[in-house]
C-alpha cells in the first residue's frame, strides 16, 4: 500500500461528490421515510371510506418522483449505474389508466418503496460514518482551538486542558487523514451498490419495447448487436446483461413478434 494510493482521493472530484451524497443521506432519509410512512398510514387507514385509495395512489406517485430524484442523485454523485427508462406505448399516448396499472404492477414501484423506507437507516449510517471519520481526522487540529477558547474536553476522568495533552490526538488524526478518504470511498461503494440494486430496475416490458425498436431501426441484427444498441439507449450496468437480452428475445419469439434465422455462426433476429 503506497502513500500516493492513500492520498490520491484528495485530488479526485469523485471523493467530494461521494462525501456530499453520504452527508445528504440523513436529511433525505428523514424526508423519504416521513413521506412514505405518513402516506401509507393515512391511505390504509382510510381505505374503508374509499378516500384512502386516491391517497395511496398519490403516495405511490410521490414515491416514483422521490425515487427518480434519488436515482439521479446516486448516478451523479456516486456514478451508480442506472437505466434510462423508456415509455411504453400506452404511456406515450398518455392514457392515465394504463399508467396507473403500470404503477401498481411494476416491480420497480415496490423496489423504490423499499429503498425510500430503508433510506433512513442507511442515511443514518452514512452520516455517522462521514462525521466520525472527519472528526477523527480533524481532531488534532480542533483540540488546540478548543483549549484556546477555554473549552476543555473530557475523556472519562481525563481532562484535556493543555497544549501538550492535545498532542496525543496528532497520531490518530494523521492516521485518519491518510486512510480516511479510502475508508469513505469504501463505504460509499456500499451505498452505491445499495442504490443500484434497489433503483436500477429495468422492467421486462421496457426491455422488449427497446429490443423491438432496435430491430425496427436495423431490420435485423444478432444478439451482440442488439446488446450494443441497447447499451447506447438504456445505459450500461447490471440491469442489462446478455442473459436478460436473450430472455427478452425468447419472450418476443414466444409471442410471434420476433423471428430468428441462423446465418453462419450467428442467429439473426427480425421483427415478424
Amino acid at each position: 500500500m503506497s502513500l500516493s494510493w492513500l492520498l490520491s482521493p484528495y485530488s479526485e472530484p469523485g471523493t467530494y461528490r461521494a462525501i456530499a451524497y453520504l452527508l445528504l443521506g440523513l436529511p433525505l432519509g428523514i424526508l423519504a421515510f416521513t413521506f412514505v410512512v405518513t402516506g401509507l398510514s393515512v391511505g390504509l387507514g382510510l381505505t374503508v371510506t374509499l378516500v384512502g385509495i386516491p391517497v395511496l395512489v398519490a403516495t405511490l406517485l410521490g414515491v416514483r418522483a422521490l425515487a427518480g430524484f434519488e436515482r439521479e442523485l446516486a448516478a451523479t454523485l456516486l456514478e451508480a449505474p442506472m437505466p434510462r427508462h423508456i415509455r411504453a406505448p400506452h404511456q406515450a399516448n398518455g392514457f392515465w389508466w394504463g399508467r396507473l396499472v403500470e404503477l401498481l404492477t411494476e416491480r420497480r414501484t415496490y423496489a423504490e418503496l423499499g429503498f425510500l423506507i430503508l433510506r433512513l437507516p442507511m442515511g443514518i449510517a452514512d452520516f455517522v460514518v462521514v462525521v466520525t471519520i472527519l472528526s477523527l481526522a480533524l481532531g488534532a487540529f480542533a483540540q488546540p482551538i478548543l483549549i484556546t477558547a477555554g473549552i476543555h474536553t473530557e475523556f472519562g476522568s481525563w481532562t484535556v486542558d493543555t497544549y501538550p495533552e492535545a498532542l496525543v490526538f496528532v497520531p490518530i488524526s494523521v492516521v485518519y487523514l491518510l486512510a480516511g478518504p479510502r475508508l469513505l470511498l469504501a463505504w460509499a461503494s456500499v451505498s452505491r451498490r445499495f442504490a443500484s440494486a434497489m433503483l436500477g430496475q429495468l422492467e421486462t416490458h421496457e426491455l422488449k419495447v427497446a429490443i423491438a425498436d432496435v430491430l425496427t431501426r436495423s431490420g435485423r441484427a444478432d444478439a451482440f448487436t442488439i446488446l450494443d444498441q441497447l447499451s447506447l439507449r438504456l445505459g450500461r450496468g447490471p440491469f442489462l446483461s446478455p442473459t436478460r437480452v436473450e430472455a427478452g428475445l425468447l419472450a418476443l419469439q414466444s409471442t410471434g413478434q420476433v423471428t430468428s434465422n441462423r446465418e453462419g455462426s450467428r442467429i439473426q433476429y427480425t421483427l415478424a
